[in-house]
């Protein structure tokens, strides 16, 4: 389950998950805006649709 949003680095923000049944919990940094293609970094890398 989603705990927390918070501030990350520039293009990124931090989310916070945590499980119910057993209260662990973890960070994940995330792109701000998932459809800029700026911000996920490996999208504008060299990996290219087949031809």
């Amino acid at each position: 389950m989603l705990v927390g949003i918070g501030p990350g680095p520039e293009g990124l923000e931090l989310r916070t998950f945590e499980c119910r049944k057993c209260d662990h919990s973890f960070t994940n940094a995330v792109a701000k805006d998932p459809m800029n293609t700026a911000s996920g970094g490996w999208i504008t890398g060299e990996l290219k649709p087949p031809t």
